[in-house]
């Protein structure tokens, strides 16, 4: 179980303020309590950090369940919107996912990259997820909740995965929970503190992009395309070429692999 002295004693070191840490003992999703916790809020949402070591019922996105194993991380972090409409949170996905990479590589000391549009690579195989969701009107959310899924010491077996789900065990690396729950957090927290805007990190996305430069087959409105990656724009979406018709594929409309 994450420690929530430790995890305190870690976010105090980082100068990460947080309104409340809890860290309970196989929540079904974190992102479930952090949705519930502001939906039940009358008085201005303040930044929650939630962390544990498994969930009975953690989610991806596109309602896709996300295996939650004993020997991983999932937190989830609560941000208010500070009045922000939709139109300009996009880039939050995108954002969080340097953020997540940033901990990881300085917490473990490894070099992780980055799937588009929110996946975490260790070498070939995928080591975190992340799920951002609102809360309240979906024009103008009174929050954001950034959930992250990391694989420490043991992988979720799912067959026929792409890519491969991977751990830091797996890889010959290790981190402490705690250490890295609160750099994630005080990484997110930045994130906020740059009104969610992707552009405040897209240089360094797009360096740690792993399919940038690769023919890629995608889906989008329910059609199987193939193309080759070119670009990743100021909004974070990712431009393809397919023959002589550039793409645009925005967040939460297209699913990607390599080929």
């Amino acid at each position: 179980m994450i420690s929530e002295p430790l995890l305190r004693a870690r976010l105090d070191a980082l100068g990460a303020d947080f309104s409340a840490v809890l860290t309970p003992d196989a929540p079904d999703s974190t992102n479930n309590l952090a949705k519930s916790l502001a939906a039940n809020s009358v008085t201005e949402i303040k930044p929650v950090l939630i962390a544990a070591d498994y969930q009975s019922g953690g989610r991806g996105r596109q309602g896709k369940s996300f295996v939650s194993p004993r020997g991983g991380l999932y937190l989830s972090v609560l941000l208010p919107t500070n009045g922000h409409p939709a139109s300009e949170i996009v880039g939050v996905t995108s954002s969080s996912a340097v953020a997540v990479a940033r901990a990881v590589d300085r917490c473990a000391g490894c070099e992780t990259r980055i799937k588009w549009v929110n996946d975490i690579l260790l070498g070939d195989g995928k080591l975190a997820g992340i799920l951002c969701e609102s809360v309240g009107d979906p024009a103008r959310p009174r929050a954001l909740v950034v959930g992250v899924g990391v694989n420490l010491t043991a992988a979720p077996k799912i067959e026929g995965a792409a890519p491969p789900p991977v751990s830091l065990a797996d890889a010959g690396y290790s981190a402490e929970p705690e250490a890295l729950a609160a750099s994630i957090a005080a990484g997110l927290l930045d994130v906020a503190k740059h009104d969610f805007v992707f552009s405040a990190c897209a240089d360094e996305y797009r360096a740690r992009s792993a399919v940038l430069g690769e023919r890629i087959v995608f889906t989008q409105n329910g059609k199987a395309a193939e193309g080759e990656a070119v670009s990743i724009d100021e909004d974070g979406a990712l431009v393809v070429r397919c023959g002589d018709e550039l793409r645009r594929l925005s967040s939460g409309e297209i699913s990607v692999r390599r080929v």
